[in-house]
């Protein structure tokens, strides 16, 4: 059995693990793509209401808007129930979508929900709202006082947890791969990520898998991570970026965020991936690059478009 025979086995088994009643409870994809913006970085000053953040939006042609549902976002957790449906709604008046939302919530392995004051609330407000995904928060490693592998079981328990949490609200956690800057960052690897959730129904969780941390922590091996969390992709974050020196010390190499298509980030071969391992996700723009603020319009519509031409 070659690699990718042993990937496509390992995909097959995950599906068929999924319950039918769970199954019943993951909303058929779209016919068509869907592209979303993560509403982090147009918070005041930079677009001063929601209502002019959709706007914006809508007329640049995107589908929907994942709000920030964590402290200093749009929707401070503790007036979740007051504005969370507020912002919905608002979104929902210009035609956009929120399918999504990126929160600070997490569990530990005994199941208790971490960060987010009234995590259950929160999700409990976001299932009344018709939002259908969670990104959670980070997981890390503990090197000082755990051994690698006794950190994987730590958070194994941890991912468990989230899945039942997600479970119980009826809104799917997908986690994001997230590259590290530290040693501690959980995710980074990929394969991490799927040593703790290859037992979980992926109708309960997730990733919200994002093909620039994954290149840049991973470098030319990327693939492989895909190929192995495959089932559980929900969602794709879109980003760009390059290499470039470090002016301190040019014999260093350091991360460039850039817009769409300027980077080195090999799109085309995920979108390879992603057809030929059956992912149909949720697409969600970052713009956390240092963007043109002088024309709004236009720079989130370019973003849009270059995204567009591969994924589209």
């Amino acid at each position: 059995m070659d690699r990718r025979e042993f990937l496509t086995s390992l995909s097959a088994a995950a599906l068929a693990g999924c319950t039918t009643a769970a199954s019943r409870r993951v909303p058929a994809p779209p016919a068509a793509s869907e592209f979303h913006v993560f509403s982090k970085m147009f918070q005041p000053p930079v677009v001063e209401t929601p209502e002019k953040l959709c706007e914006l939006m809508k007329g640049a042609g995107y589908d929907g808007i994942q709000w920030t549902v964590r402290k200093g976002g749009h929707v401070e957790p503790a007036e979740a129930a007051a504005n969370l449906p507020r912002l919905v709604k608002i979104a929902e008046s210009f035609g956009l979508k929120c399918r999504s939302i990126c929160t600070d919530i997490t569990a530990d392995a005994a199941g208790k929900p971490g960060l987010t004051p009234g995590a259950e609330t929160v999700l409990k407000v976001a299932a009344d709202c018709g939002v259908e995904m969670f990104r959670p928060a980070y997981y890390f490693y503990d090197a000082k006082t755990e051994t690698f592998s006794k950190s994987l079981d730590r958070i194994r328990g941890g991912f468990a947890a989230l899945a039942r949490l997600a479970a119980k609200a009826g809104v799917k956690a997908t986690y994001q791969n997230h590259s590290s800057w530290g040693p501690s960052v959980f995710g980074g690897l990929v394969w991490d990520v799927y040593e703790c959730i290859r037992d979980l129904d992926p109708a309960d969780i997730g990733l919200e898998y994002d093909p620039m941390h994954a290149f840049f922590e991973t470098n030319l091996s990327w693939s492989h991570g895909l190929e192995l969390v495959a089932p559980w992709i929900a969602s794709v974050d879109l980003k760009d970026f390059h290499y470039q020196s470090d002016p301190k010390n040019p014999k260093k190499m350091k991360k460039q965020m850039v817009a769409a298509g300027d980077g080195i980030v090999p799109w085309a071969e995920a979108k390879k991936l992603f057809d030929a391992n059956g992912v149909r996700p949720l697409y969600v723009l970052h713009f956390e690059y240092d963007f043109d603020k002088t024309d709004l319009k236009k720079t989130v519509a370019a973003e849009l478009a270059g995204f567009k031409r591969v994924f589209a």
